[in-house]
């Protein structure tokens, strides 16, 4: 017993000196110990390695951030009645000294807002600390409490505006969600859609709490709250047993990028590796651009909104005693569903990012807002206030109002694109506080401007606001990260993992490569389900003075060919006399030879191009060669078919049924040049046969 304790000692030490025999006995008691004990697999490396899991936690993130945008702006359709004495509602504030109307309307969610946008500075830091599901849960389940505590505060404006500000420093968890979708996805294509879709998540929850609040209208203003409570506690149950924390310092690496003279680009190429270091200018360009848009957003929504659509199409004609084109309940599904709209809106924004980049989608998206925005000012002031100008202000608002939100979905790529592993949460913070900032004082500083001065002049001010984030966020576009980026080249054109870069750059140059090493990298991609190489095609002109060594490279390939033909077609032989050893079964090889030629993950439009370019190098060597074919396709076509016989009579579909007719004629094909020393065939390139016997391989 102390022999193994001793070679236990051994194994874990660093001066190792006993022998490899004793070594590997205590290895294998303790492994023996290993699997008769209960073990428990840290939750992290399912996190990484299974599919669902990771779902359902990002499913519980994304839910858990709905919910808090739900708490946020449950209770926005509802403001302007609670800051209206005279509504007629016995739940309104007797008194919202010493703001006016429209002030104290932005004011109340101005104090949710400013708590939250203090708190985002922090909490994405914290959570790069302190770690991303424990800080989520503890700001989760205190806004369940501040909810509630909300409710009780609903007398007087201060005490709830208060409230609200206090609690809002427990409604920013954004910061986090994005940070937790940076530390467990390293893709940049899919990092941008998850992002997109927590973004759309928050979004989506500010218009369902003014669901709520409109469904619950005859219940009383405030009795959303308990809702939100509800919704909190669930959330906080399913990402208690959902979300998982990811691993600290557990990051895939990827590998570096180098496009410079390189035929191709690898697979890990969006992987994008993280700086070291922040760029500080780059930043604060983004923030400041992201400040500057949620400014300028306020000119659109909710100043479009209200005042100008409750100015113009209900309050004239209240105050008239005439019947409003736009009732009160109108306004408040108005206001609630436009948010809905982020939904095509994260559905569009991968198509627009791989056509301009994602810096090149902000700045279209800040000129979009501006766009809108001039369109429902100057249909609201500029034409008579009828049910037909309504429904065009709507229509305009609605129709674009999906791409006025493609600049909030950048800002979340562009800012992890900068980040090292250890400040993801730190750059989502300070994206978050600042749309929170914007969003918070915009409204109420637009409000007071439009109380002292007029809608319009409020709304043109937002305007400004929006061409000025386009153009602070336009240099953004020459950044290598955010602007638009190259296109990558198809499956079969890249370099996977695994592979022998140098070789396979021969492949897809077009240069030989030999036979054996060819077949290996084809068998490889075929076992991992991955596309055959398409080399490319040469044109004649470049190979016009190396037919001799294209001749001779031949040869050896047509060697090696008619070998492999031979080996497949004695294994086949040997399993019809004793099927129960057979090498390989039929459907295995049919399988694998249909995937190397014309698979389901081929790029059929690819093989097309490559046949035709193929076409276009014979037609330039019987030209230069001095063959017309221009008047003599006919027997150029026979010529065709004499030189390549057909391997297949329907079609180019192998079955296990036409398999070894199709190995047949395939050996009688390479066997006939294989065996000749010299011979002239249609290309006129078949030179003497140099090539070598290869009595080694994979089959």
């Amino acid at each position: 017993m102390a022999d193994d304790e001793e070679a236990v000692e051994l194994v874990g030490g660093s001066e190792a000196t006993a022998d490899e025999g004793v070594m590997s006995a205590s290895l294998y008691d303790r492994f023996d110990q290993w699997r008769s004990h209960r073990y428990i697999l840290p939750r992290h490396y399912k996190l990484q390695t299974e599919e669902d899991t990771r779902k359902y936690s990002l499913w519980s993130v994304n839910f858990m951030i709905t919910c808090s945008a739900i708490n946020t702006k449950m209770l926005n359709p509802n403001f302007a009645i609670m800051c209206n004495p005279y509504s007629g509602n016995p739940a309104s504030f007797e008194s919202t000294s010493p703001f006016g109307f429209n002030s104290a309307t932005y004011f109340i969610p101005m104090c949710t807002l400013i708590g939250v946008a203090i708190a985002s500075i922090f909490i994405g830091t914290m959570s790069d600390r302190l770690g991303r599901k424990s800080l989520m849960l503890v700001l989760g389940w205190i806004s369940a409490v501040g909810s509630i505590v909300k409710y009780f505060t609903r007398h007087t404006f201060w005490g709830f505006c208060i409230s609200n500000f206090i609690f809002g420093f427990f409604l920013g968890n954004l910061p986090i969600g994005m940070a937790y979708v940076g530390d467990i996805e390293q893709n940049q294509k899919k990092k941008e859609q998850l992002l997109g879709m927590v973004v759309g998540c928050f979004v989506l929850g500010s218009s369902g709490g003014g669901i709520i609040a409109v469904l619950m209208a005859d219940v009383g203003l405030f009795a959303p709250l308990w809702v939100g409570a509800g919704l909190m506690v669930i959330a906080n149950i399913l990402s208690h047993k959902y979300m998982i924390e990811p691993a600290k310092n557990v990051v895939e690496k990827p590998i570096d990028i180098d496009i410079e003279d390189k035929f191709t680009l690898n697979e890990d190429d969006e992987d994008v590796k993280r700086p070291e270091v922040i760029d500080q200018k780059t930043l604060w360009n983004i923030v400041g651009g992201a400040l500057l848009d949620n400014i300028g957003s306020t000119g659109l929504f909710p100043l479009c909104l209200s005042p100008l659509a409750l100015e113009t199409y209900y309050a004239q004609f209240e105050m008239k005693g005439e019947e409003p084109v736009m009732s009160i309940l109108a306004y408040q599904w108005l206001s609630v569903c436009v948010a809905l709209l982020v939904i095509p809106s994260t559905q569009m924004t991968p198509w627009f990012f791989e056509r301009l980049g994602v810096a090149g989608v902000c700045v279209f998206g800040n000129s979009c807002t501006a766009i809108v925005t001039s369109v429902l000012l100057l249909i609201a002031t500029a034409f008579p206030a009828t049910n037909l100008s309504f429904g065009f202000f709507v229509f305009s608002m609605y129709s674009g109002f999906p791409f006025t939100v493609f600049s909030q979905l950048t800002t979340g790529p562009m800012l992890d694109a900068i980040a090292p592993a250890d400040k993801i949460g730190f750059v989502q913070g300070l994206n978050n506080a600042s749309m929170n900032f914007g969003m918070a004082l915009a409204p109420w500083v637009f409000g007071l401007l439009a109380d002292a001065t007029s809608t319009t002049a409020a709304i043109i001010t937002g305007i400004c606001f929006s061409v000025a984030a386009a153009l602070a966020n336009a240099p953004l576009m020459r950044h290598p990260l955010m602007g638009k980026q190259s296109p990558k080249p198809p499956a079969q054109k890249r370099i996977f993992k695994g592979e022998d870069e140098e070789i396979v750059q021969k492949m897809l140059s077009g240069s030989y490569v030999d036979p054996e090493l060819t077949l290996e990298i084809a068998k490889h991609r075929a076992m991992n389900g991955m596309p055959t190489v398409v080399p490319r095609v040469r044109p004649y002109g470049e190979e016009k003075e190396t037919l001799g060594k294209l001749a001779k490279d031949a040869s050896a390939t047509f060697e090696f060919r008619r070998e492999l033909a031979d080996r497949i077609l004695a294994g086949l032989a040997s399993g019809k006399d004793d099927p129960e050893n057979l090498e390989f079964s039929k459907e295995e090889l049919v399988q694998f030879l249909n995937t190397v030629s014309r698979g389901d993950n081929q790029d059929q439009e690819l093989i097309h191009q490559a046949t035709t370019d193929l076409g276009v190098w014979m037609g330039d060597y019987l030209e230069d060669n001095g063959y017309s074919p221009h008047t003599a396709s006919v027997l150029m076509k026979q010529m065709f078919m004499t030189a390549f016989p057909r391997l297949t009579d329907d079609g180019p579909e192998l079955t296990e049924e036409n398999l070894e007719e199709y190995l047949i004629r395939n050996r009688r094909v390479m066997n006939s040049y294989a065996e000749h020393k010299k011979k002239t065939s249609l290309l006129g390139i078949f030179a003497q046969n140099a090539g070598g016997y290869h009595g080694h391989g994979w089959w």
